[in-house]
């Protein structure tokens, strides 16, 4: 059996370590790049704790979340999500607030046009009623004219 050697990678949200014969063996195993190695991503590993988790399970991609001390799993932890600063907390109040402004800003907008729409409806009933009763006076006047009934 080829010598065994462990190499660690920093993939994603994840640390992942690997105990194959060569570099090449490694890249498929994480399904990788061929330059993860040159761009300084993955590296052969001498840490204890990786190097006897890989090496009970040879071949296998082990990960844990990246920057912390956990083990390395077939089905690693999820990542913790970063606590927000003061600052960020801030920036994140300021934003909603300024999101409620708008929504605020555009509901008034949307009132306001509603509200002229309904006065142009208006104001054209109000025109085609003028004119109805122009028509009716002019019809009357043709009746009263020639003596005739309505039809």
């Amino acid at each position: 059996m080829p010598r065994l050697k462990v190499f660690r990678a920093h993939q994603g949200f994840y640390d992942s370590i690997v105990a194959v014969p060569s570099q090449k063996k490694a890249l498929e195993a994480w399904g990788a790049r061929p330059t993860l190695f040159s761009q300084g991503f993955a590296a052969e590993t001498k840490d204890a704790d990786a190097v006897q988790a890989a090496l009970a399970q040879p071949g296998v991609v082990l990960r844990r979340p990246f920057g912390t001390r956990g083990e390395f799993k077939n089905e690693p932890d999820l990542p913790k999500a970063p606590k927000l600063s003061a600052t960020q907390k801030a920036a994140h109040a300021r934003a909603l607030k300024a999101q409620e402004k708008e929504a605020a800003r555009k509901g008034k907008a949307a009132c306001a046009a509603e509200k002229r729409k309904e006065q142009q409806a208006k104001a054209e009933l109000e025109a085609i009623e003028r004119e109805e009763a122009q028509l009716r006076a002019r019809r009357q006047k043709l009746q009263k004219a020639f003596k005739l009934r309505g039809a």
